[in-house]
């Protein structure tokens, strides 16, 4: 809720792995929102902000999009919003921890980058194009494998940052779950990867974001 007492509004599809990061952390932190959820791509003059895309929150009239500034932006703005202390780990205060900045700034860079081309695949099929037939998308796979490899070099047993559930962990997992649900390409057989997937898929949050089977 924001500070003149109106609930935060969140422009969004059930789709959207990029939405969805965004719809865990709000769960996560138990604050209020309404969601205006909308499958179909909104025409240029409906579009919400200059990027013509969603997630967008609007805040007491503030207009914030692109889901890591929105993250952000929550986790700064509602600190005192905790997680249910019944659920381990708890949801990281931060983007990336205070110590290892860079570290986990290049983390949650690669996911991103690894989320985008993941999505691209997807949006080109519906031109019947694929990686077998387009050079372009032939790149974003080797990208995504490419991520998920060096991902797998650095996520530990424990997630990105032992300790916590962190937004790293949830940039990793949208996505993954994204490409799951569509068949988009397998992405499966990195032992670390696997077993974070595997443990988060049934934390209260994920359970009450679930990816909306459309292939």
């Amino acid at each position: 809720m924001s500070g003149n007492g109106a609930l935060m509004k969140l422009y969004c599809s059930n789709g959207s792995p990029f939405a969805r990061k965004v719809r865990i952390v709000l769960a996560e932190k138990g604050l209020a929102y309404e969601a205006d959820i909308q499958d179909r791509v909104r025409p240029v003059e409906e579009a919400l902000g200059p990027t013509l895309a969603i997630p967008v929150l609007d805040d007491g009239g503030r207009r914030l999009w692109e889901s890591d500034l929105i993250i952000d932006y929550l986790l700064k703005t509602y600190p005192d919003s905790r997680p249910d202390a019944a659920v381990a780990p708890p949801l990281s205060p931060w983007m990336a921890r205070p110590d290892r900045h860079w570290d986990d700034m290049t983390t949650l860079a690669t996911l991103a980058s690894c989320a985008g081309s993941i999505v691209n695949l997807r949006l080109m099929r519906n031109d019947d194009l694929t990686p077998e037939n387009s050079a372009y998308l032939a790149r974003q796979k080797t990208r995504i494998e490419r991520c998920l490899d060096w991902l797998e070099e650095r996520v530990t047993d424990e997630g990105f940052a032992p300790g916590w559930f962190s937004i790293m962990d949830i940039a990793f997992l949208c996505p993954v779950a994204f490409c799951e649900a569509r068949e988009i390409m397998p992405w499966r057989g990195r032992r670390k990867l696997d077993a974070l997937f595997d443990r988060c898929r049934t934390r209260p949050s994920l359970l009450a974001t679930p990816t909306n089977i459309k292939r």
